[in-house]
């Protein structure tokens, strides 16, 4: 399960921040409060998940290529 999570992180921050819209249509009394702290951790996460896409693309490039067969 990590390394699913690991692998498709940004898709599934994707997901849950397309969600946030619709599930407001579903139940539109939410309280403002609630709206408020899950778009605070869809930011945070958000962040998290860039950064982690970051060292993966860091790492990629310090590799050799399979190219060149180095």
């Amino acid at each position: 399960m990590t390394e699913f999570i690991s692998k498709h992180a940004v898709r599934i921050y994707a997901v849950a921040a397309a969600l946030v819209p619709a599930l407001v249509l579903v139940w539109p009394d939410v309280p403002w409060e609630a709206l408020v702290a899950t778009i605070a951790a869809l930011l945070g996460v958000g962040v998290a998940a860039a950064n982690h896409e970051d060292a993966k693309t860091l790492h990629a490039l310090y590799e050799d290529s399979p190219a060149t067969g180095k």
